[in-house]
């Protein structure tokens, strides 16, 4: 057994190995024939996954690669405790419907269009079958809305026998019986879950809680829905769930996770860019480009610049309480892979280039990406190790291959295809991992790994699909074309105001700080000491977890008796240190009860390592923030920073910045960047530099002239390039 301590600088070490050497690798000679080679590649493993679910698992849902078998999981996605089996379901073939944009985008017309026919005579959604809204918004509707939209292209030649919209048809279906989950909701705030066939709570316990993302992801598949069939009602329900969310942010611009959809209030304060709040952010941003209505930036733009301000930490971007800005939670989660990806569209690619790296040095590391990794303390979680084929990273590494032209990106995306080969390669497709540490696989190829993954691995290195049109990319991969019809007047304009008039939450008090009472009615404390000491004093060299996850007792159980302050001491110190100079107090004095909260003293002692404690004199609650090699942004150079401030009760809430202590140079060529057409935006602490969103036809580092802001083709036509670098109506 080796200490926490030991086996936590040991993994960081690797990791800065990792990054250092990623950067200085020779990487490949890249010519249009090595690329042509590595195309291939990325087709085998489309196929591979494809061709696999077509024999073994199609028409039911999803495929099972180890066994050679199917699952008709459409009713587990977001489920916890999903039900063992949906009597007389047998699946929608959504691998299927997950597919159909990637076969038009790596050019099979062949399967595209006998998929397109199946799915147009075979299909029904009249199931009695509880679904996720969220899930089956993103996988089908978005699924069937991209394949429809593909298939009306006759540019793309895709459809040998003419088409008439049978998957428009098949989409409106879906999308009404999902709109049950808004008109049968309290709020604006849909139903987490709906009966297909049923509706909402009919002879079922409702769920009233649900997610940021959840709430927040409707705009590009019910705003396509109204723009395709002339009713409004989709478009309007999605805006006006948005303007709802928007309007719960707090102070600071910040939204939480969980939500009380009944109630129209959080369940708690915690907010991060992963898990539960990942597409709300991606939803903003892409339904402007893809409408062109300035409410969706106005309120990315503001969104954005909270995220930056009070969850940004150097490469990282922690979770974080959202009425005071006070980090919670040091952890990285799988999920925000796709945050550098959507930096680039946005415009800030300087940030995204460093973050990025510092994900793709956790896939080096592990051959994939964790799904939670805790960056503040160099491990892995203890219980949350997987790698479900999550395609987040291959989506940024494709957008920071087209924003900068460096070919670091095509180097990452051969290191990535290998590492699926090395670890989720079985005979019979590819399967998710339980544990990036065991390596054990499971029995189980999402579809979206079809849907996304397989896409942008391919467009890394052939993107002359792109070459056709403008298109952008849904929460799932599927691609929407961007046309000037969908830049006319909204059918949710009253919406769209209302979104951008929404004040933030009045909610500006922090709760008690809940703090831990020793009495003598409660012997088993010092049990619970001793354990909270072997915990925090020993762990396997095999498989080096989190003892502590960041402020979570998973292990231990004990998360409910132990104050969030006194934990961020404990994991400081890497031993129960805290807890025991409690307990020897309350035995010295013999008191019936002492609470067991940080001092004013201890909250000012000396740390181990590069740690910076910030003290509120409201609370007196120390703010733990990791900030090891804090570096310039001038050059990217390390620097030591080690810092005790105390804020004064006026102050305005601060955050610690700092990046890490390695990090790859950005190799630039002289086209690198070369999109970066438009003047910046931002403000003090944030630095955004925005490029259009199209492409700079002229090559005169000027967005200023119609041609370079093309909606169909190259031309403008009545659209110009604003100053935040999209296309808007002139």
């Amino acid at each position: 057994m080796r200490g926490l301590a030991d086996s936590t600088a040991q993994l960081l070490l690797v990791l800065s190995v990792v990054l250092t050497t990623s950067s200085q690798a020779a990487g490949i000679e890249w010519t249009t024939a090595k690329k042509e080679e590595w195309k291939r590649s990325a087709l085998e493993v489309f196929y591979h996954g494809y061709d696999n679910y077509m024999l073994y698992a199609f028409p039911h849902d999803e495929l099972k690669p180890i066994s050679k078998d199917f699952t008709d999981s459409l009713g587990e996605f977001g489920n916890p405790n999903p039900p063992q089996c949906h009597q007389g379901y047998q699946g929608v073939a959504l691998t299927l419907i997950d597919s159909l944009s990637t076969l038009a985008v790596i050019g099979n017309q062949s399967e595209f269009e006998k998929g397109v026919w199946w799915l147009a005579h075979e299909v029904s959604f009249d199931v009695d079958l509880k679904v996720n809204v969220f899930e089956a918004n993103i996988r089908l509707l978005g699924g069937l809305l991209s394949a429809h939209l593909l298939a009306s292209d006759s540019t793309l030649g895709l459809m040998r026998t003419p088409y008439a919209g049978q998957l428009l048809t098949l989409a409106t279906d879906l999308g009404d019986r999902l709109m049950e989950a808004f008109e049968a909701s309290p709020t604006d705030i849909p139903y987490a879950w709906v009966n297909l066939q049923k509706g909402v709570g009919h002879n079922e316990l409702l769920v009233e809680e649900t997610n940021t993302a959840a709430v927040g992801s409707f705009t590009l598949e019910m705003g396509l829905l109204s723009r395709l069939t002339g009713n409004p009602c989709y478009e309007k329900a999605a805006v006006e769930a948005l303007s709802q969310l928007w309007g719960m942010r707090s102070p600071l611009d910040l939204v939480g996770s969980s939500i009380d959809m009944t109630t129209g209030s959080w369940n708690n304060r915690l907010g991060g860019t992963g898990a539960g709040a990942d597409s709300f952010y991606e939803y903003l941003l892409k339904a402007y480009v893809l409408f062109g209505r300035t409410e969706y930036w106005e309120v990315f733009q503001g969104a954005y610049r909270g995220v930056m301000q009070h969850y940004r930490s150097g490469a990282w971007y922690d979770d974080a309480d959202i009425v005071t800005g006070r980090t919670m939670h040091q952890q990285f989660q799988s999920l925000q892979a796709f945050w550098p990806g959507m930096q680039v569209l946005a415009g800030d690619v300087l940030a995204a280039q460093e973050s990025y790296w510092h994900y793709f040095t956790l896939w080096k590391a592990f051959g994939a990406l964790p799904e939670r990794f805790l960056y503040g303390h160099g491990q892995l979680h203890s219980n949350q190790q997987q790698y479900a084929l999550r395609p987040e990273l291959m989506e940024s590494t494709f957008y920071l291959y087209q924003a900068t032209q460096d070919t670091m990106y095509l180097d990452a995306g051969v290191a990535i295809i290998e590492a699926l080969y090395d670890l989720n390669w079985v005979d019979g497709g590819w399967a998710s991992v339980q544990s990036v540490h065991t390596r054990k696989l499971e029995d189980h190829m999402p579809s979206y790994f079809l849907a996304e993954a397989c896409k942008y691995l391919f467009l890394l290195f052939d993107d002359s699909f792109l070459q056709k049109k403008n298109y952008i990319f849904t929460t799932e991969g599927h691609v929407i074309p961007v046309l000037s019809k969908f830049h006319e007047p909204s059918p949710a304009s009253a919406q769209l105001e209302q979104l951008v008039q929404q004040p933030p939450s009045p909610l500006r008090q922090a709760p008690p700080v809940k703090t831990m009472v020793l009495s003598p009615d409660q012997p088993q404390l010092w049990q619970l000491f001793q354990s909270m000491k072997q915990h925090f004093s020993s762990s396997s060299t095999e498989a080096p977890v989190a003892a502590v996850d960041s402020g979570h007792l998973e292990d231990a159980k004990l998360m409910e008796w132990i104050p969030a302050d006194t934990l961020r001491m404990m994991q400081e110190r890497n031993d129960a240190s805290a807890l025991q100079e409690c307990a020897s107090q309350h035995s010295q004095q013999g008191s019936s009860s002492v609470e067991c909260a940080p001092s004013q003293q201890q909250l000012h002692s000396s740390s181990q390592g590069c740690n910076s404690i910030q003290v509120d004199d409201q609370s007196a609650a120390a703010s733990f923030v990791t900030s090891c090699g804090g570096s310039s942004e001038d050059n990217g150079a390390s620097s030591d920073v080690h810092q005790t401030s105390v804020k004064p009760a006026s102050a305005a809430l601060q955050r610690t910045k700092h990046t890490g202590a390695v990090l790859p140079a950005v190799k630039q060529k002289p086209d690198a960047l070369r999109q970066r057409v438009c003047p910046s935006f931002g403000h003090p602490q944030v630095q955004v530099i925005s490029l259009c969103h199209m492409v700079d036809v002229k090559s005169d580092h000027s967005c200023w002239s119609h041609v370079d802001c093309g909606v169909e083709s190259v031309s403008c036509r009545d659209r110009i390039c604003s100053a935040h670098g999209f296309c808007q109506a002139s």
